[in-house]
């Protein structure tokens, strides 16, 4: 089978076929957490000891941090100083959400820690309840899950970013990417899983991991699991089943070989360990770095393995390691939608008609009354921000592939990973890849994608066939409709009697 692997990565030929690239930091410019907690399922309590090291800059400074406040701090040096009730309620925000929701569900508590002259790091112990069971969404959104943040019980364990489980950076120290290790006891017959490289269990009955590159959100997922391995070249593939059940094991350990080569070739070196895919206990679709956690019915759906699956792996380059502005906007969700749901279709010959019904979902719910400029999209909570922040800029990287060609789409992808691999980057990032890559001015492109709300309103008139025998000429006017035009290639199709004759023509005054 791995002869196939060059074959699909030429099929990536795609058969149709700004500011300075900034430098991936080193370590010591993030703050690194060192994570050791203790969970007891049955009385669903999480206990931490938390130790933080600041970049060497921010000693002797005032640091604001926040926690959920179902924590009690319990101990910390130096003293923490807890802060009035008005603490920022939006500290987070990740890929798999923000920490708005934990704050209307729980309360968020904002904690000061004045550090000693010459030290940079502080140490607290704190210990709450994590127990919010999974609740619908109240948005009338078709493809939602049940969604909490963040829960310790006999089924299982589930911590994000948003849940506020480890001391998160506030006022200007906010938002920074992070690396940290993390420690945990695992009860008999449990495994937990985090990013980057560790174990989900040990003989001693602890799971250690830790990242070896910047993340943007600490996450951990686990329960009583059984787990799967094979070797997948670049990494090794994980799965971890709440039931044993082999055959389904081997599928998913067989496409992460297969997607992680495509990938690789496609953009860039993977750049973890593993990929685990680890079954939930309720109904989800979250993307972390090196790992996915997904519902027990959707990993059963066939579908799964050429859709939500790649969609997923392809997370680890585009929003798990090139990681997103959220206050620019969040330009991962389409890029990783073109490049693995749509692309799977296209491999298949139906590019087209999916391309089509993104189209339709966008006419559907995001074109009268729910459309948005791309650089306010932060996270899919709705069909609208759905037909926004995926479909949409689903089809302005369609859009931009057509205009430079499949050769610098390609190329421009691979300078945007490797430029910005382990910081967060912006649409205005992307541009300059592109940029980089193609040599072309890609300002009114960028601006009409990316800051204008709505899509181009074409409408053909005055359409006139001229000519006699074989020879005739096609006349017509394509008027853009809507207020103010964009720069845009409009495809033109003219059935004759030999087939249909495509060309491209350039609309942008």
């Amino acid at each position: 089978m791995a002869s196939r692997f060059p074959v699909l990565a030429a099929l990536l030929i795609w058969s149709l076929a700004a500011p300075a690239a900034t430098p991936a930091a080193t370590s010591a410019e993030w703050p690194a957490y060192q994570l050791t907690s203790t969970i007891d399922p049955p009385t669903h309590r999480l206990t931490t000891v938390a130790e933080v090291t600041l970049p060497a800059a921010m000693a002797g400074r005032t640091v604001d941090f926040v926690l959920g406040a179902n924590f009690q701090v319990t101990a910390s040096e130096p003293p923490v100083e807890k802060l009035a009730a008005d603490a920022s309620a939006k500290a987070f925000a990740g890929i798999n959400g923000t920490s708005e929701e934990l704050a209307n569900k729980r309360g968020v508590a904002g904690y000061r820690v004045k550090l000693p002259a010459g030290s940079s790091s502080f140490r607290i112990e704190y210990s709450g309840l994590v127990d919010i069971p999974p609740t619908a969404s109240p948005e009338e959104y078709a493809r939602s899950f049940a969604e909490t943040p963040g829960i310790v019980s006999p089924e299982g364990i589930y911590l994000a970013g948003s849940t506020l489980w480890y001391p998160q950076l506030a006022g200007d120290q906010a938002g920074q990417l992070v690396t940290y290790s993390f420690t945990v006891n695992t009860p008999e017959g449990w495994h937990i899983i985090a990013p980057g490289n560790g174990v989900s269990t040990g003989p001693d009955g602890m799971a250690r991991w830790e990242t070896p590159s910047a993340v943007d959100e600490i996450s951990v997922a686990g329960g009583p699991l059984t787990p799967y391995a094979a070797s997948a070249g670049l990494a090794e593939a994980q799965v971890f089943l709440r039931k044993p059940d082999p055959a389904l094991a081997s599928k998913y350990l067989d496409a992460t070989s297969r997607y992680l080569r495509m990938y690789n070739e496609l953009i860039g070196a993977y750049p973890y360990k593993k990929f685990a895919l680890v079954e939930n206990f309720w109904e989800t679709g979250y993307g972390m770095p090196s790992y996915t956690l997904l519902g027990p019915q959707i990993i059963r759906f066939p579908f799964i393995l050429t859709s939500s699956y790649p969609h997923e792996i392809l997370h680890n380059w585009w929003g798990n390691s090139v990681y997103v502005d959220y206050l620019t906007g969040n330009w991962a969700e389409g890029l990783t939608a073109y490049l693995a749901d749509h692309l799977m279709k296209e491999i298949e010959g139906s590019g087209a008609e999916y391309r089509r019904d993104v189209l339709k979902k966008y006419r559907d719910f995001a074109s009268t009354s729910g459309d948005f400029p791309l650089k306010e999209f932060r996270s899919r909570h709705s069909a609208a921000t759905e037909a926004v922040g995926y479909g949409k800029v689903l089809m302005g990287f369609h859009e931009l592939r057509q205009l430079v060609g499949d050769d610098l789409f390609r190329q421009s992808l691979r300078t945007f990973y490797k430029d910005y691999r382990g910081t967060r980057a912006s649409f205005a990032n992307v541009r300059t890849a592109f940029e980089k890559t193609t040599g072309q001015d890609l300002a009114r492109f960028f601006d009409d994608w990316v800051n204008r709300t709505g899509a181009a309103n074409l409408a053909v008139s005055d359409v006139k066939v001229a000519g006699k025998g074989d020879q005739y000429t096609v006349t017509g006017v394509v008027t853009q409709r809507q207020s103010g035009p964009y720069d845009i290639e409009v495809p033109v199709a003219v059935s004759t009697a030999t087939g249909p004759v495509i060309t491209r023509i350039r609309s942008k005054d």
